[in-house]
């Protein structure tokens, strides 16, 4: 009688994280630096539409295949079926990434990989890890009780942007976390120079802040193998409920000079409410696309990688923050042509 194979566990890492703290940067560095590794990547995108798609080069069903090979889908509400997908395919990737969406505590995307015991077999949790951002945490910190919801739950705190603040803030942003959540690993790092993090999650801290609800299942009420199923129909968004997004499109091209302009007065004078600013935009007189950032009162133009082709001349700008008005921003940049 043939032995049963075993099936090997993948491990899991979450990347948390405010808005525009780093947390798609450092997960391409993850990528690049480790091109013998493939990676399932879960991006739980805040808003209906992610300009990330832009990055996809083919896709299959509910599970897209990025340009290196890594597999990479969008959790909009059941992480149970995701998980189901990745398990039947589990021969082709090594580990399991999931960006969580940078406006939400993570307790709800973690409770499944503790609480659930096929779930916590087959895709343990390597790393809880935070993104901060050391230029704008005390402003996160002030406006929102999600930045705190995120540094308390996660093992590592990765602090982004280091090249940005002098040594006196890299100390008040340490002196900041460690007395939030003392605990924690915290690295440091930036876009240029991000530390390797070994795996090390602190299971027992996790379990612990669900320890209610595992002494309240049995192995009768879940499923101790695959395929899983969600046991409540109900889903809880812990967003704060303010805090809207939506996308621009534009089907001419900016005048690129009168663009940043108009960018940098919003961001200077009226940027209070406005988390985050990313897009991909149409330029006059390139050849090739911009990619745009905002985070805080920066504002950052870089080249798109690929030049223009018929489909691609557009613009694409997502917005998310609180209490925003997207006739606002129409009227901002239909100034700009």
């Amino acid at each position: 009688m043939p032995q049963a194979t075993k099936i090997l566990s993948k491990p899991t890492t979450i990347l948390t994280g405010f808005l525009g703290a780093g947390k798609t940067t450092f997960l391409n560095h993850l990528i690049y630096e480790n091109p013998e590794k493939k990676y399932a990547i879960i991006e739980n995108e805040y808003g209906e539409q992610s300009i990330d798609s832009d990055l996809i080069i083919r896709a299959e069903g509910d599970i897209v295949e990025l340009n290196n090979g890594c597999l990479c889908c969008t959790l909009n509400e059941n992480l149970y079926e995701i998980l189901n997908t990745l398990f039947d395919r589990r021969e082709e990737y090594d580990e399991v990434i999931i960006e969580a969406t940078g406006v939400a505590n993570p307790v709800g995307l973690v409770e499944p990989f503790i609480v659930h015991p096929a779930i916590k077999e087959y895709f343990p949790i390597s790393n809880i890890i935070c993104m901060v951002d050391a230029e704008q945490l005390e402003t996160h910190l002030e406006e929102t009780g999600e930045a705190i919801g995120q540094i308390t739950f996660s093992d590592v705190l990765l602090i982004n942007k280091t090249d940005l603040v002098d040594e006196a803030q890299l100390e008040k942003v340490q002196a900041i976390l460690r007395s939030l959540n003392p605990l924690a690993r915290i690295v440091l790092g930036n876009k240029d120079n991000f530390p390797p993090i070994e795996a090390g999650g602190n299971t027992a801290l996790y379990e612990q802040k669900f320890e209610k609800k595992l002494h309240g299942h049995s192995h009768e009420d879940l499923e101790v193998s695959f395929p899983v199923s969600k046991k409540h129909a109900h889903h809880h968004h812990e967003h704060t409920k303010e805090i809207t997004s939506f996308i621009l499109e534009f089907d001419k091209p900016f005048d690129y000079q009168m663009l940043q302009h108009q960018l940098n007065a919003y961001l200077i004078f009226q940027s209070a409410g406005l988390y985050r600013m990313k897009g991909i935009v149409w330029v006059k007189d390139s050849d090739q696309p911009y990619i745009l950032q905002s985070v805080g009162k920066r504002l950052d133009f870089t080249k798109y990688p690929q030049a223009y082709t018929g489909e691609n001349m557009q613009s694409r700008i997502v917005f998310i923050g609180k209490n925003l008005q997207a006739k606002s921003f129409e009227r901002l940049l239909n100034r700009c042509f």
